[in-house]
C-alpha cells in the first residue's frame, strides 16, 4: 500500500499564494545539500527516495483544489511504502517563503510552521521549545495522531533562513524510531553558522536546592546521577529532577559504568552490560525523564578498550536503544601512549569499533591547552572542537580537584586548593566544567 502520509504533503488553502521553486542540489550518496539555504544534511542509512513522488502527489493534490499554495518539498525519504507497519518512518524537509507569514515575529512563524507541517487531524503534544542546531535556532514541536491500530509520532524543526522557512520533520509508528531518527540531526551543517556554546557542570553530590539560582546564574545544564557516583555509596541526586528543570537547568544524564576487573570474560561483560542498560533506563523512568533522553554510561578507564570492556559498553548502548533511550558515553578525549609507541584517544577507539550504532560523545580532556581551565566567566565558552574530538556534544574542559599533570599550564584558573568554583555559589561546592552546542545536552527536559 502507498498512501499519502500526513507530514509535508500538506496544500495551504487561501491564506498564502506563492509557487515555489527547487534550486538544491539534492540527494547524492547520503547527503542532502541546498545551495539555496546553504545547509548540507547527512541521511540515516537504510531510508528510500520518494522526493519526486510527494512533489507529483502535491502537485495532483493542488491542481484538484486548483490553488498553487503548496510547500516546497525539498526531500521526501521513508522506509518503504507501506506506512501501515508498525517499523515505518520517514524524513521531510520543506520550505516557504517567510514574508508570506505577516504581522508574527520569527519564533511564531516557526511555530505555526511546525502546525502545518504536521498537517489536519494531528494533536500537539505539549509546548514548543527552542533548541540550538549546528548554530542554527530552531523551534521544535511534537505531534500525534490516531491511526487506529496506530498512533502516529512527529517531531517538527522549524527555523528561519535565507528568506524562507525551513522545516525538517521526522515521522515514524513507533516513538522509538522518532528518537532514533532524530539522532540524525548531529549530521546537520549549515554555511557560515556560527555555533553557539553553553556552559554546564557535572559533580558526585548534589549542590543543595539553596545554590540552584546562583548555579543557574552561569551554567546552563547540569550532569545528574541515575546510580551512585563513583566512590560514592548511594546517589544524592535521586528525586531531584524536577528541582532542577524548574531551576531552569537541561540535563547530562550519566550512569556509572563498571571497572574492567568487574568484567573477567567477554560473555559476562555483555551481560552486565545488558542488565546495567536495564537498570538505567528503569532509573531514568523513574526519576522522569522522558524516552528520547540520552543517558550516557560513565566510561572511567581511558586508552584503548580491551574486548570486554568494549562487549560491555555496546550491549549497554544496544541495550538503552533498544529501550527506546538514546545512548551516550563519558569518556577520555586525551591521547594514551601505548607501550609500541602508538596513541590512542578513547573516543576515537569507541567510534571505530562501534559500527553503525548512534553514539553521542561526552568527551573529558583538561590538558591546558587545550582547556581554558577553571573559566567560569569565559564569554563565549569554548567550542567543542577544541578539545580535539570533532565529532563530540559536550566537552569536559575542567576537573576539581585540578590534575596536575595535565593541567599545568592553566593552574592559576583554579583556586588554592586545586578546586574550581563557580563565584558566590557557596562555600566548598566545587564542580567540573562543561561545554555543549546545547543547553540541555541529554534532551531530557520534559516538554510541557
Amino acid at each position: 500500500m502507498r498512501t499519502l502520509v500526513w507530514i509535508a504533503l500538506l496544500v495551504l488553502l487561501g491564506v498564502l499564494g506563492l509557487s515555489q521553486t527547487n534550486t538544491s542540489i539534492g540527494l547524492e550518496n547520503g547527503v542532502y545539500s541546498s545551495v539555496e539555504l546553504g545547509f548540507r544534511y547527512r541521511l540515516p542509512s537504510g531510508l528510500s527516495d520518494e522526493t519526486s513522488y510527494a512533489r507529483e502527489s502535491l502537485q495532483k493534490k493542488a491542481a484538484d483544489l486548483h490553488t498553487t499554495n503548496t510547500f516546497d518539498v525539498l526531500l521526501r525519504v521513508t522506509s518503504g511504502p507501506d506506512d501501515s507497519v508498525p517499523e515505518w518512518h520517514a524524513i521531510s524537509i520543506q520550505s516557504y517563503s517567510r514574508a508570506k507569514f505577516v504581522d508574527r515575529d520569527d519564533g511564531a512563524v516557526e511555530a505555526r510552521m511546525n502546525q502545518l507541517v504536521a498537517g489536519s487531524g494531528t494533536a500537539a503534544v505539549g509546548k514548543s521549545e527552542r533548541e540550538s542546531i549546528a548554530g542554527v535556532n530552531f523551534t521544535v514541536s511534537n505531534f500525534e495522531k490516531s491511526e487506529p491500530p496506530l498512533e502516529k509520532h512527529a517531531r517538527v524543526y522549524s527555523t528561519v533562513l535565507k528568506g524562507k522557512v525551513l522545516s525538517i520533520a521526522f515521522t515514524a509508528n513507533q516513538r522509538e524510531s522518532l528518537n532514533l531518527l532524530e539522532d540524525s540531526l548531529r549530521g546537520l551543517e549549515f554555511a557560515n553558522a556560527t555555533p553557539a556554546f553553553y556552559l554546564g557542570f557535572d559533580r558526585n553530590e548534589y549542590p543543595g536546592d539553596q545554590n540552584l539560582k546562583q548555579l543557574r546564574a552561569s551554567l546552563a545544564y547540569a550532569g545528574y546521577w541515575l546510580n551512585n557516583p563513583p566512590g560514592s555509596k548511594s546517589n544524592s541526586w535521586t528525586g531531584k529532577r524536577g528541582k532542577l528543570e524548574a531551576a531552569g537547568f537541561g540535563y547530562l544524564v550519566l550512569f556509572n559504568g563498571r571497572l574492567f576487573r568487574e568484567l573477567r570474560d567477554v560473555k559476562l561483560a555483555q551481560e552486565l552490560g545488558k542488565g546495567d542498560a536495564q537498570a538505567a533506563v528503569r532509573s531514568a523512568g523513574d526519576e522522569g525523564f522522558p524516552a528520547h533522553t540520552i543517558l550516557f554510561l560513565d566510561q572511567e578507564e581511558g586508552g584503548r578498550l580491551l574486548p570486554e570492556q568494549k562487549a560491555y559498553l555496546f550491549a549497554w548502548v544496544d541495550g538503552v536503544r533498544q529501550s527506546g533511550f538514546r545512548a551516550g558515553v563519558y569518556c577520555s578525549g586525551i591521547a594514551a601512549l601505548e607501550k609500541s609507541g602508538d596513541s590512542v584517544v578513547t573516543a576515537e577507539d569507541i567510534r571505530q569499533s562501534g559500527g553503525t550504532r548512534e553514539i553521542t560523545y561526552w568527551v573529558t580532556n583538561d590538558a591546558c591547552p587545550p582547556s581554558p581551565g577553571c573559566s567560569v566567566s569565559r564569554h563565549p565558552p569554548p567550542s567543542v572542537a577544541a578539545s580535539g574530538v570533532t565529532f563530540a556534544d559536550v566537552w569536559q574542559f575542567a576537573q576539581s580537584p585540578r590534575r596536575k599533570e595535565v593541567a599545568d599550564g592553566c593552574g592559576k584558573t583554579y583556586a588554592a586548593d586545586g578546586n574550581c568554583y563557580v563565584p558566590g555559589s557557596g562555600s566548598g561546592l566545587h564542580l567540573d566544567l562543561n561545554t555543549s552546542t546545547s543547553a540541555d545536552p541529554s534532551h531530557g527536559r520534559t516538554r510541557e
